[in-house]
């Protein structure tokens, strides 16, 4: 008669054990299992089913779980799982590897880079963009767009920054530590906001103090709740860059989903240890129009003036079609 305890019920040698097995289905319950714990045993049994599992699927979970794990091997079994047969595990592996990975993993991202019409090459390539915004390289700039629409007069509900939240903030900058493992952030730099309806949290990395803006800089992250599943998880990525050779007084900001696609985009003014902020450029349909206005100062941490979000024109509600990547190679 099979065993029908639950996943999360089981041991942690238990599932190990179970991990191990040819089958891709309890393999990944099993490593799945891991993972939603916690468990240390996590990522060696991770690393050993991208290197060695039969089974794409199995291969594509283990990268996935890679992705937020901050073990000191991981970069490396990421690197190698670019050379992986099925596609997919080369897209999961790159995306982990934007999460994760660092300056030493861009030559063989490059090297490895599949067609940019196929996911995995938009991949490979978003992942050599956000490893280069973090190592402060221009790698791989983000792509400017003419679908940018401003917010211009229009009316918005306000965005409520603060106030109570299902969750704690322990709880949210968790997820954001969980979600990019290669930063690191402090209390002082979450603000926790309501946006029609919906929670979300903007965080900044604790090296933004110190950041110099006259070259690429990944300054934080914001996460959204996921309701179904409870918990917050990666929205976008917030970078910067002074393509306008300003001297870092006026650089431009992204907001930039995972993919690699763009949603908002801004500025920032810096002048006397203070950076104030204007993001109103938005990408329809892929986000409603914004405008967001506020300051960050090195003793009063970061604040909002303005929050809005609109409705997207009538003229912007469908999806235009993917630009040339071609452009994104600098």
């Amino acid at each position: 008669m099979p065993d029908l305890t639950p996943w999360d019920q089981r041991g942690d040698d238990e599932l190990v054990d179970l991990a191990h097995r040819s089958r891709g289905d309890i393999a990944k319950e099993s490593l799945a299992a891991l993972a939603r714990r916690g468990s240390e045993r996590a990522t060696p049994v991770a690393v050993e089913l991208l290197t060695a599992h039969a089974e794409p699927r199995v291969r594509s979970l283990a990268a996935v779980t890679l992705g937020r794990r901050r073990d000191p091997e991981v970069p490396e079994a990421l690197t190698r799982a670019l050379a992986d047969t099925d596609p997919t595990v080369v897209r999961r592996a790159a995306q982990s590897l934007a999460r994760v990975g660092d300056e030493s993993a861009l030559p063989d991202l490059a090297g490895s880079q599949p067609p940019l019409a196929t996911p995995a090459g938009r991949a490979v390539l978003t992942a050599r963009m956000l490893i280069g915004y973090r190592a402060h390289r221009p790698e791989v700039l983000v792509p400017a767009t003419a679908e940018v629409t401003d917010f211009g007069r229009r009316r918005g509900e306000e965005i409520t920054f603060g106030g109570r939240a299902s969750v704690s903030r322990a709880t949210v900058l968790e997820a954001v530590r969980a979600e990019v493992p290669a930063l690191g952030f402090r209390p002082s730099d979450l603000l926790t906001f309501t946006c029609s309806g919906a929670a979300g949290a903007v965080a900044l990395a604790e090296e933004v103090g110190e950041a110099d803006l006259s070259v690429p800089q990944m300054l934080g992250v914001m996460v959204r709740e996921r309701v179904c599943s409870e918990r917050y998880s990666l929205d976008c990525y917030v970078l910067s860059d002074d393509r306008d050779a300003t001297g870092g007084t006026r650089p431009w900001l992204w907001l930039v989903r995972p993919s690699g696609r763009v949603v908002h985009v801004g500025r920032a003014e810096l002048e006397d240890g203070r950076a104030r902020f204007e993001v109103t450029g938005s990408v329809a349909p892929y986000a409603n129009p914004v405008k967001v206005v506020g300051e960050r100062s090195a003793s009063g941490g970061l604040s909002i003036e303005t929050a809005l979000v609109g409705k997207p024109a009538a003229s912007a509600a469908r999806a235009a079609a993917p630009p040339a990547r071609d452009s994104l190679m600098r």
